[in-house]
């Protein structure tokens, strides 16, 4: 299953593929896990610091008690402990699956959390949007906002030894029309409900979490 975005701001999947596969807020402490999400045997336990760290900026997010980073392979359904999910378990099946592509995703488009989470863990920023029957203006508005967005750094250093590669930014848009709220932007253990989509906050928290998660390229050395 290949999940497409719209055409806005994607990179070229292999490409984008090589660099994915190394894989002013409150704080908490705790960690949850479930029958669905529970920690493994190996695994590295939580992310740390937990919560991560920001950029140093100021937003309105609330910290969100993390799940474990597992991958689960499909079909496997995750019980998230917080709606929309923040963290957990997750599908990894290559850039443009499991992590989706980068871009902006229609209503009528069901993604699964489980696709996108492992987004999280890379770093994205993702902006939901709860419209069953579709909200152009507001659709249009956040997708002009994405457009703004300089490629994450991370990707610009890949053109050095990539030529062909396009730079993309790692934010995508995504409908999820479960949660309470009408539009919300998600990071590694951070949420931030907002009533309309308001650009001026999004920007707040997408410059304060973007890359701050557990294979974000904050945590790592540029490739």
């Amino acid at each position: 299953m290949r999940i497409r975005a719209l055409p806005l701001l994607l990179g070229a999947a292999l490409a984008a593929a090589a660099a994915l596969s190394s894989c002013g807020s409150s704080s908490s402490d705790s960690v949850v896990d479930n029958s669905t999400c529970p920690y493994g045997p190996n695994s590295a336990g939580p992310y740390s610091p937990n919560p991560p760290r920001t950029n140093g900026k100021t937003d309105k997010a609330q910290v969100i008690p993390e799940m474990p980073h597992e991958h689960v392979a499909p079909p496997a359904k995750v019980t998230y402990a917080h709606n929309p999910p923040t963290s957990g378990c997750h599908y990894s099946l290559g850039y443009g699956q499991a992590p989706i592509g980068a871009g902006a995703y229609p209503y009528t488009q069901t993604i699964p959390a489980e696709y996108w989470v492992h987004n999280l863990e890379h770093g994205y920023v993702a902006v939901l949007y709860n419209c069953p029957t579709g909200c152009d203006a507001d659709f249009t508005t956040l997708r002009e906002w994405m457009a703004k967005q300089p490629p994450d750094p991370q990707f610009v250093a890949l053109v050095k030894t990539n030529p062909g590669f396009k730079p993309y930014t790692k934010i995508i848009i995504v409908p999820w029309t479960s949660m309470k709220t009408k539009f919300a932007a998600v990071s590694w253990d951070y949420y931030d409900p907002m009533d309309t989509a308001d650009t001026t906050e999004l920007q707040h928290f997408y410059d304060n979490h973007v890359d701050q998660a557990p294979e974000g390229s904050a945590q790592q050395p540029t490739p």
